[in-house]
């Protein structure tokens, strides 16, 4: 069966989401015994970089759209320019821009959140950037403790029962507080070569995860970029082939859930909805599209931002 990539099916770059593509509480008819590294879930890469310049910028949607979307995996960039600074702020992963938001915010959109959605779990990592890592550590650490109740801080993978109503730490080389995650291949492999490449990749990683989630956290991240391939440009044509895989994945029906966190750029509310549906109880709907074999891939062009 031959693939080919030529509707935008996967890919959103529109900052509204209207109320019908909500994805509020889709974990609550999962059951509570489930270990949450057992699930299928959403979420994105450089999930607050929504400033920036075209080569930079990596979302569209806000962190509290993000969430109603459905994402519940969150990779988020921290780091202070100043000693005295006494919050932390959100910034990208490569120039350390500010964008416009402080850590703290975060986590009351996170926790207003879910005080609503009592059923979700919200799974944050950390990525610390600059000369005062020590200090911005000390000032998160801080932040927890003021929410001990409602943080997952401890190494082993919760339960879904003892995650919900929660935001789970996930560690990261620069954090090492919380949950251990299992990245395939080799970490922080962002550079474009083809889609080609990228559609081969991702299906390998998807493939470990399939095959180790029970046991571990893995997270396949399925974002990449290169000097002339911005992340829009990518995720615009790579994304589609990503809700294909996803598709082949729902008619399996066989995974009982198990392919861990996805992370994206750009993501649309259909892609979304189609990971969150490979979960046990809760699928809804016929996918549409058989799973594949054969990738025929056309290079990305120049594009308008």
């Amino acid at each position: 069966v031959t693939l080919t990539s030529c509707s935008e099916t996967g890919f959103n770059d529109d900052d509204y989401l209207n109320e019908g593509s909500y994805n509020l509480n889709w974990m609550e008819s999962i059951p509570d015994d489930t270990p949450l590294s057992t699930l299928s879930i959403p979420g994105t890469y450089e999930s607050l970089t929504l400033h920036g310049g075209p080569h930079m910028i990596c979302q569209v949607w806000s962190f509290g759209t993000q969430l109603k979307a459905g994402l519940r995996y969150f990779d988020i960039h921290v780091g202070n320019w100043f000693l005295t600074h006494q919050s932390v702020d959100v910034r990208d992963g490569f120039w350390m821009l500010w964008q416009k938001t402080e850590l703290d915010e975060v986590m009351k959109t996170a926790l207003d959140f879910l005080e609503t959605h009592a059923s979700e779990t919200v799974l944050l990592r950390l990525t610390l950037h600059g000369a005062y890592r020590k200090i911005i550590e000390g000032l998160i650490l801080h932040l927890v403790r003021q929410h001990t109740a409602q943080v997952w801080t401890e190494l082993s993978v919760p339960s879904l029962e003892q995650a919900r109503g929660k935001i789970v730490l996930v560690q990261s080389d620069s954090f090492s507080t919380g949950i251990v995650y299992h990245e395939p291949g080799f970490p922080n492999d962002h550079k474009f070569k083809s889609f080609e490449d990228q559609v081969t990749k991702v299906k390998e990683y998807l493939w470990i995860a399939e095959s180790i989630c029970d046991r571990h956290v893995v997270l396949t991240d399925t974002t990449a970029s290169s000097i002339l391939t911005s992340p829009k440009m990518v995720a615009r044509g790579f994304n589609s082939y990503l809700n294909d895989m996803v598709l082949g994945y729902k008619r399996i029906g066989s995974l009982m859930g198990c392919l861990g966190v996805i992370t994206m750029n750009f993501p649309s509310s259909e892609l979304i909805k189609n990971i969150i549906e490979i979960n046990p109880c809760i699928q809804t709907t016929e996918p549409e599209s058989e799973p594949v074999e054969e990738i025929q891939t056309t290079e990305p062009e120049s594009e308008p931002v």
